[in-house]
């Protein structure tokens, strides 16, 4: 055993080879300038490089105080502008119902303020008059409970406007503990000093903690607003802990200095960076507090375990490079006892038999050149395709050339030509094909457009695109005049389109391009021709159109009016949840594009304008975050459409079923809460004089409205309903008490003639009556 790691030590200790030699000096002169830099970086820079960092972590935290002051003043500002603007429009004495506009300005401006600024995590406003109300962007919430009326109208009797609040919390469940225990405030009044309402700014708990959090681990962040109003950049942290406390008081013993300093607390070094300020009448303190040992210890810890490691690196290199050495050789050792076989390795010159093998690779490189011959269709299709897209438009005219002349083509100079070819009607192929093989249908029509360039005799390089679209780039000689390459180009598309109907049973539209002599301007010529078509005629199911008559088709679809009057009723069909007629004013909407003869860039002008209109109505009825959120992905759906049956099947199913939907579940819903409200109103005060306008007049409804959803949700008419309350409460008198007949009728809301009338009505017998059969029964 012993002998045999003799062996191995002595093989590795072997210095074969030149090359081993000069790698082994190498890896032992590698190791030096680490040391040398190691004691360096800790005897020299070490004092300096903790003098920088407690200078950086200074400037950090005065640019962070500096910070919280902008955004504090940018703040106020922006109440203070907001606040202003809301005194001229007057919200005083606003109606809910009737001052709608106002009402919808209003929710706009509590949406817009929550995005002006990172720092706004919630806004309120709260009306004081007629009724009080907090309004808030989901809503608005009459104010019934004196506790919250007292918690909201306490900030009306405030000397100032603007001021800030540290225990206001959200009326609205599930937001009470979402923000932050501090709250900008400011009065409304007009301009008359007679608040009649504030507006509540809640700040972000985030967007606070991000300003008060400390850049160090151990490190601590917190301001103080009067005397006993703190707040902390710890999560839960509600009191101060007895380090805070004990440096605010040494702060607070330097009223006149704003210096960093040093505290020592429990055999810690601290320090301490601090700065007072001024916001609306209130002194605020922001401190920093960060153990000096976080601030260098980095330094110290690096410079020692460079110099440990560096002490290291020189002993292991001793021995790794002995090691590393025979490895690193051994792959070429091992090449060339495989050269050479038996024969002595040599030892001055072992490169010389690589530069044999790679003279033998180069053959092999040949027939890797003979492949990508084999390849070079495909290179080229995609080359093509770059071209076309504009992904080469950075290169120079001559190295296009120069490139597409490797790809194959002739070096004489030429002309071009682009044909971008669509496919149409895939919609009425679902018996055929099934959605997602518009790339198989493509497919098909590009081997029929490549043997049509075959029997044509053209030169042109055929792309697809594999969305039933592909484009085709002819080549013609410099010297073929313009109406002949015109005439060919033109009796290939007739060819592809009529082959393309038979086939394939779909509608084709084909766009030709100008003629240009430059590789680089094929991705602009191509870009317009695809833009043309969609000036295609809609009446015509295919269609050839020529760049160089493109003025004469843009001026032929000039003249359009657009349906206003079926939008509009479209819009109020939508508002009035009915489905089948909002259906068929939308064909007819369409209907009206394809009379008035339009081309597909005009109809879906149409269309994008029509699904704008129809967003307003969802801005309007609260569905914002169902169906806006989605709005960029319904405009993209509905550009990539080309068809007016696919664009009027998309609206269909897409937004007008949804939206309608969506509305009359909203409907449904306020109608049921507020019928909930009138019975509970009918329960507990039936025996007041209580009629269904007085009930209509609290619910903020129509009464003849009130009337109807009533009884379609309880089954009963407004005055049965309350009826049948007052005479189940008169049985119970009658039966369990000895109350005189006109002492329970006055008890219920009724005078005792009526009363007798109404009770017989509905009991078949009198109240007498009714009393003596049921004590009976008793006994």
């Amino acid at each position: 055993m012993k002998g045999m790691w003799k062996k191995r030590i002595l093989r590795i200790l072997d210095m074969n080879g030149n090359y081993r030699k000069n790698l082994v000096v190498f890896l032992l002169l590698a190791s030096f300038p680490g040391i040398i830099f190691s004691f360096l970086l800790f005897y020299v820079s070490k004092s300096q490089m903790e003098e920088e960092l407690q200078a950086v972590h200074q400037n950090h935290m005065y640019n962070t105080i500096e910070s919280i002051k902008g955004q504090f003043s940018e703040l106020e500002l922006f109440m203070a502008n907001w606040a202003s603007d809301a005194n001229t429009k007057d919200y005083s004495d606003l109606n809910v119902v009737q001052d709608y506009r106002n009402i919808r300005d209003i929710f706009k401006t509590l949406i817009a303020m929550e995005g002006y600024n990172p720092l706004i995590g919630r806004v309120e406003l709260f009306l004081n008059r007629p009724d009080p109300m907090v309004y808030t962007k989901n809503g608005y919430t009459l104010l019934e409970d004196k506790e919250q009326i007292q918690k909201y109208s306490q900030f009306l009797s405030n000397k100032q406007k603007l001021f800030w609040n540290h225990s206001h919390t959200s009326i609205e469940s599930g937001y009470q503990n979402l923000y932050a225990p501090l709250v900008l405030v400011h009065n409304l009044d007009n301009h008359l000093f007679d608040p009649f309402g504030s507006l509540i700014v809640f700040i972000h708990p985030e967007q606070l903690a991000n300003i008060l959090n400390s850049p160090y681990e151990d490190g601590s962040v917190f301001l103080l607003s009067g005397n006993d109003k703190w707040l902390f950049s710890e999560e839960n942290q509600t009191q101060p802990k007895p380090l805070q406390k004990a440096i605010m008081e040494e702060v607070e013993k330097r009223p006149n200095s704003t210096e960093p300093f040093v505290f020592h607390w429990d055999n810690i070094k601290y320090t301490v960076t601090y700065d007072h300020f001024s916001r609306l009448g209130e002194q605020w303190y922001y401190v920093s507090i960060a153990p000096m040992t976080n601030i260098t210890a980095p330094v110290v810890f690096i410079s020692k375990m460079s110099i440990y490691l560096s002490l290291f690196v020189f002993i292991f290199a001793i021995l790794l490079s002995l090691f590393a050495s025979k490895k690193l050789y051994a792959p070429i050792e091992k090449l060339t006892q495989k050269i050479y076989g038996n024969q002595e390795t040599p030892t001055s010159n072992e490169f010389e038999l690589i530069e044999t093998r790679l003279q033998h690779l180069s053959t092999e490189s040949k027939e890797l050149e003979n492949r990508l011959k084999q390849q070079m269709p495909y290179l080229r299709e995609g080359y093509i395709l770059q071209l076309l897209q504009g992904y080469l438009y950075s290169y120079r005219e001559d190295d296009l050339k120069e490139r597409i002349q490797q790809f194959g083509s002739h070096p004489q100079e030429k002309k071009y030509m682009v044909t971008f070819i669509q496919l149409f009607g895939f919609a009425k192929l679902k018996g055929r094909f099934s959605e997602g093989d518009e790339g198989l249908v493509t497919f098909l029509a590009v081997n029929i457009a490549e043997e049509l360039v075959q029997s044509f005799e053209l030169e042109a390089d055929v792309v697809n695109f594999h969305d039933l679209s592909l484009g085709i780039l002819f080549a013609f000689p410099m010297d073929q005049p313009t109406e002949e390459m015109d005439e060919k180009i033109i009796a290939f598309s007739e060819e592809f389109i009529a082959y393309i109907n038979r086939i394939c049973q779909m509608n084709v539209s084909v766009g030709i391009s100008r003629t240009t002599d430059s590789l680089k301007a094929i991705h602009s010529i191509f870009e317009e021709t695809k833009s043309s078509l969609s000036f295609r005629n809609l009446q015509e199911n295919n269609q050839i159109i020529e760049m160089k008559k493109m003025d004469h088709l843009i001026n032929h679809h000039c003249h359009f009016e657009y349906p206003f009057d079926l939008e509009k009723e479209i819009t109020h069909a939508i508002r009035l949840r009915n489905t089948d007629e909002a259906n068929k004013l939308l064909h007819e909407f369409f209907s009206s594009h394809a009379e008035q003869n339009v081309s597909e860039a005009v109809m879906k002008q149409g269309a994008l304008k029509l699904l704008g209109s129809i967003f307003h109505i969802v801005l309007q009825s609260n569905l914002i975050e169902d169906f806006v959120r989605d709005g960029a992905k319904l405009y993209e759906e509905l550009y990539k459409l080309k068809d007016p049956e696919e664009i009027t099947d998309w609206f269909e199913h897409k937004v007008l079923l949804p939206i309608i939907e969506e509305l009359s579940y909203k409907q449904d819903q306020r109608l049921r809460l507020i019928v909930q409200k009138v019975t509970d109103m009918l329960d507990t005060r039936y025996m007041e004089e209580i009629s269904l306008d007085y009930c209509a007049d609290e619910v903020n409804l129509n009464p003849s409205i009130l009337s109807k959803v009533f009884k379609e949700f309880t089954g009963w008419n407004f005055i049965d309903y309350l009826t049948s309350i007052r005479v189940g409460k008169a049985k119970e008198l009658l039966i369990e008490t000895d109350t005189k007949i006109k002492d329970i009728a006055e008890g219920i809301g009724y005078k005792h003639s009526y009363f007798n009338r109404i009770f017989k009505k509905f009991e078949g017998v009198t109240p007498s009556q009714y009393r003596e059969m049921n004590r009976k029964d008793i006994v």
